[in-house]
């Protein structure tokens, strides 16, 4: 079977983690390319990405950090690079991502059948998984009935990467939210039990440049957001569940 093609984002100063991640990968046999990871401070007119108003409205920041921006459109960028090729799917990983031996199985499982548009093959958060199918002997497709996070590891289809391009922009909230609304974009998202993917040594500092600072809050910006995340999760959960036993 041929492997699907990883693409790697990467900042141009973090030499250390490209060369941990290069010899992860080809030591598993994955073919890869590097993508140049978009530096946040270095945007000029960031405001253009971002709806100000909707943004606030869904965080607890009014306006999103710019290491964060710098974030989102990498992925998109790793999106757009997949689309010119042919290719039927691929993986995106951020660098401080370390690829399991066992992925090979999960890889070659997730090819034979097309009941997914995007597998997190890591995420923070339990997100009470629900088995769809066997990958292997090991490990197993599901769907999270709960939030889960991070854009460390995933594989990702034609249709998701088309549908994610056309609606990630303007920027509402950080990327692993926005690739994870399925009720809104229809797309099968997936997770992987036990996850084929950890987070290398290291990784718990962060390179792109997120500013430590929090901005202070309402009480009634609090109950707002509360109501906002509430209802998000209310729809995450029902759609969650009619896929559970979808055929």
């Amino acid at each position: 079977m041929k492997l699907p093609f990883t693409y790697v984002i990467n900042l141009d100063r973090d030499v250390q983690r490209l060369n941990a991640v290069t010899q992860n990968l080809n030591m598993l046999g994955l073919p890869f390319k590097r993508i140049q990871g978009i530096v946040g401070k270095e945007l000029p007119n960031w405001e253009k990405y971002v709806d100000l108003k909707a943004y606030a409205k869904r965080n607890r920041r009014t306006i999103p950090r710019l290491g964060e921006i710098g974030c989102y459109l990498s992925h998109l960028k790793a999106m757009e690079t997949f689309l010119q090729t042919n290719d039927p799917w691929c993986i995106i990983l951020e660098d401080d991502a370390e690829v399991l031996p066992g992925c090979l199985d999960v890889i070659n499982a997730l090819a034979a059948e097309d009941d997914w548009d995007l597998v997190k093959f890591f995420n923070f958060h339990h997100g009470l998984p629900f088995k769809k199918r066997l990958l292997g002997l090991n490990q197993s497709l599901v769907i999270h009935l709960t939030r889960t996070t991070s854009c460390a590891a995933y594989a990702i289809n034609r249709r998701a990467a088309e549908k994610l391009l056309k609606s990630a922009l303007p920027i509402t909230e950080q990327i692993d939210h926005a690739i994870d609304r399925p009720w809104e974009t229809g797309l099968r998202i997936r997770g992987v039990r036990p996850m084929p993917v950890k987070l290398s040594v290291g990784s718990q500092v962060s390179t792109i440049g997120y500013e430590k600072n929090r901005e202070n809050f309402s009480i009634i910006k609090s109950v707002l957001l509360l109501l906002v995340r509430a209802k998000k999760e209310i729809r995450r959960f029902t759609n969650s569940v009619k896929e559970c036993f979808a055929r």
